[in-house]
């Protein structure tokens, strides 16, 4: 009988379940019998788990038993007992800490007190477990070259980081993010230590430096292979992203090209971390490489979960797997906000819905927040995004959304009050929460189980009470979360919940390995659908053939690192900026390229402007080839006209002034014949019939009929315009520009104004540092440029001068600017 089964059985017996089901429904009439029966079962299970590892679903069932019965009734001496057998300390010392128990003998104090002092970590001041000591401990004194560390989230792993920069000598240390907004978060956490290494956070900061620090984003980590510089270690956080490979995410590719050009060049160290990889050796992409790990197996946190459907609410047993009617007649928003703690998340996963909740929570909840900071929040919003931005009427409330259609800017800005603002009490957002800063959450709603696998929702539910804030406030409640499933057909669809509630009575979840330059993908473990023109057979076939090429040229890159061959320089290029998602046949799109450039000869190419010269390149020819949706607008002269002032004007721009343009524009355009907009799949009602592109995504439902459209809807369609063409440029147009200046097509001077909007050196330092164009140039017309400086190590340091100036700031210019002094 497997272990789920086992456990599924309890409930046949019925002393065990009428007790459990007390316990876990708060039920405070147990008698003392059933007390210690609860705690018994307790240690049996503990004992099926030492006698067998394996059976990991039994130490959570008994850790869950002692935790529940300690914090229901005050009694913390099984808890602090367990805790002290299975290496849990950060609980025991809170529990001495807070006089929740009196040891009552000397040798009980004296093991308390070894404890406290081997387990500390010194250089953080917190006490670590057992299973997290000894990893570390492990990992930091080995010397094989790629080492695994797998913990839930906030077991320490940024520590981690900085321990073995500490410890060791390394020249140049690469630690590569998955996102730009983790960028300045860990930047922040290393500039702290004040070591003696330059950071850096783009590519082009790096200038010759043997010793530096690179916190960067696997496309700049690449870049600088390009230079012929390598990494002596790399720390992949996230690492579990390199499993993924698919038409949205080519991130897994990009990660594992980066570690094996790396190795090529160098023998370097590999420092994996993430909570979510079930085998390590699913991470390996090198045969010939050796791997280890160290795997934190159990989590201090042990969470109670619960469904709201239909007006009733059902306790989950994840052990027994049964649905225990809790309570009924509460309504989907009078549910949330009975349960409702001082930090809540409501998690969506789409943008549309996530606007919906905001607005349906805000008309529910009754009173306006009385609060002058709230008052200074919303001014903020209302002078520099627009009044009629959603969010300002919300914060009034207390609510904060964010998703991936705002500016990245307003996103952070609204992260960070969130965690610093009491007031603030809910949270509105979809996975781009796991992208950002941690943040103080102590409850989750999930309002849609769409695209989430049973990892997404281990992580998800990973974010409410991190360890950090547990023990910081020192309240053990903290650690037994409450989970809210809530189970609205307008925001769940037509689909139960139960399916992806039943996932989490796992205690581990097989890793889904898409990427096919790793050493265990298996092409047979993939699932794969029919289209409206291909069968299944011949999808899977389109996708070995794919794997192929981005195997084939993998190796490529990695034969070719030194060539000094122009053809083969432009190929290495395609290849390390995933062009393979831009055009469908390198080997006829590269000679074509080639033969465009030959061509230049012909062309007054110094009268071009940029989008012009991008297009001649990259576009000329080359139309029925492009298979990426956004690069291919290119061809339309209307879009290059829209692109050359973007780069030449808007950029520079405060963001309001090009809400307001934008606004206008599609005001404009609601009046005319033609009144759809592109706006994507997040927010597109209609579908348009037009033959001007040849990427099917144009027949989907993608755009906005903007006739009819109120003021205020308009002006939020505008600041998700705004973000979409920003991501436009930084994460596709852009590497084209790169492209030209790197094959010389274009100089210094013309790159710069266009990548940067200034040829000032000054100010390029600072936009490379991470402040956005339009704060550089506020800074620059306000003469501040002189107060800041830039100091070896990469640090940016002000004056006393700036320093008063910025306190006449706005609070968003504030807070731009604190994140990097």
């Amino acid at each position: 009988m497997s272990e789920k089964a086992q456990l599924t059985a309890l409930k046949n017996s019925t002393e065990f379940n009428s007790i459990f089901s007390k316990l876990l429904t708060n039920d405070l009439s147990l008698s003392e019998s059933h007390k210690e029966y609860i705690l018994l079962c307790s240690l049996l299970f503990f004992k099926v788990y030492d006698n067998d590892n394996r059976y990991k679903s039994y130490f959570r069932l008994g850790y869950y038993i002692i935790l529940k019965y300690s914090l229901l009734f005050k009694d913390f001496k099984p808890l602090y007992d367990i805790s002290m057998q299975i290496g849990f300390y950060p609980i025991c010392k809170t529990i001495l800490d807070r006089d929740l128990l009196n040891l009552d003998s000397i040798t009980s104090f004296l093991s308390y007190k070894i404890i406290n002092e081997k387990f500390i970590n010194l250089r953080e001041k917190y006490l670590e477990t057992l299973e997290q000591n000894t990893a570390s401990n492990h990992l930091l004194t080995s010397d094989v070259e790629n080492l695994v560390y797998v913990a839930p989230t906030s077991f320490g792993k940024s520590s981690l980081i900085k321990d073995f920069i500490i410890n060791n000598s390394y020249q140049k240390i690469g630690i590569i993010v998955p996102t730009k907004s983790l960028l300045v978060q860990n930047f922040n956490d290393i500039k702290e230590l004040n070591l003696n290494y330059k950071l850096i956070t783009h590519d082009e900061m790096y200038d010759g430096e043997e010793k530096f620090i690179g916190i960067l984003t696997q496309e700049r980590a690449t870049r600088l292979l390009r230079k012929n510089i390598s990494f002596d270690i790399l720390f992949i956080d996230e690492a579990h992203n390199l499993f993924r490979y698919n038409k949205k995410n080519s991130r897994g590719i990009l990660l594992t090209r980066l570690i094996e050009m790396n190795r090529e060049i160098k023998n370097h160290k590999v420092i994996y971390l993430s909570p979510l990889i079930d085998l390590p050796i699913n991470i390996q992409s090198n045969m010939n490489s050796t791997i280890e790990s160290a795997v934190v197996k159990h989590n201090l946190k042990s969470e109670d979960i619960f469904l709201w459907e239909n007006e009733e609410v059902f306790s989950y047993n994840r052990f027994t797997n049964e649905y225990i009617l809790f309570s009924q007649s509460l309504s989907f928003f009078k549910y949330i906000v009975n349960n409702s703690l001082t930090k809540n998340f409501i998690y969506n996963f789409r943008p549309k819905s996530i606007e919906k909740l905001s607005n349906e929570l805000f008309d529910f909840l009754p009173h306006y927040l009385i609060d002058k900071e709230i008052d200074q929040i919303v001014n903020t919003i209302n002078n520099e995004v627009h009044e009629k931005f959603y969010a300002s009427k919300f914060l009034r409330k207390g609510i904060v959304y964010i998703h991936g259609k705002i500016p990245n800017q307003i996103k952070e800005y609204l992260e960070f009050k969130f965690k610093t603002n009491a007031k603030l009490k809910y949270i509105i957002a979809n996975k781009v929460i796991l992208e950002g800063v941690n943040l103080p959450i102590e409850t989750i709603f999930i309002t849609s189980t769409n695209y989430l696998d049973g990892k997404d929702l281990v992580n998800l539910i990973g974010r409410v009470n991190r360890l950090n804030y547990v023990f910081q406030e020192q309240n053990l409640e903290k650690l037994n979360p409450k989970i809210h499933f809530v189970n609205r057909e307008d925001f769940q669809g037509k689909y139960s919940m139960k399916n992806k509630i039943e996932l989490l009575r796992n205690h581990s979840f097989k890793d889904k390995i898409e990427n096919p330059l790793l050493n265990n993908y298996n092409i047979d473990d993939l699932t794969f659908s029919k289209t409206d023109y291909l069968t299944k057979e011949q999808v899977k076939e389109k996708r070995r053939e794919k794997d192929q090429k981005l195997k084939d040229n993998t190796s490529f890159l990695i034969d070719n690192r030194n060539s000094k061959n122009q053809d083969i320089n432009i190929k290495k290029y395609f290849i390390e900026n995933s062009f393979e998602e831009i055009y469908d046949n390198f080997d006829f799109v590269i000679p074509q390229i080639i033969l465009n450039i030959q061509n230049l000869n012909t062309l007054k190419w110094e009268n071009f402007n940029l989008i012009q010269k991008i297009t001649y390149i990259f576009i000329n020819n080359l139309d029925n080839r492009i298979i990426d949706y956004e690069i291919e607008r290119l061809k339309n002269t209307a879009a290059q006209n829209f692109y050359n002032y973007y780069l030449t004007t808007t950029q520079k721009r405060p963001l309001k002034q090009n809400i307001i343009s934008t606004f206008q524009y599609l005001k404009t355009k609601a009046k005319t014949l033609d009144p759809f907009i592109f706006i994507g799949k997040s927010y597109g009602e209609v579908t348009r019939n037009t033959n001007a592109y040849n990427n099917k995504i144009y027949k989907d439902t993608v755009y906005v009929n903007l006739q009819g459209k109120s003021d205020e809807i308009l002006i939020n369609l505008s600041i998700v315009k705004v973000k979409i063409e920003e991501d436009f440029v930084s994460y596709k147009l852009n590497k084209l520009i790169v492209f030209l200046f790197d094959f010389e097509l274009i100089d210094e001077d013309e790159y710069f104004n266009h990548v940067y909007g200034t040829t000032n050196r000054n100010l390029i330092k600072l936009v490379r540092l991470g402040l956005s164009t339009n704060i550089v140039h506020k800074l620059y017309n306000d003469e501040q440029i002189s107060n800041l400086s830039l100091n070896s190590f990469g640090n940016l340091s002000a004056n006393t001068e700036f320093y008063q100036y910025l306190q006449s700031q706005n609070d968003l210019f504030q807070f731009e600017i604190r994140k990097f002094l």
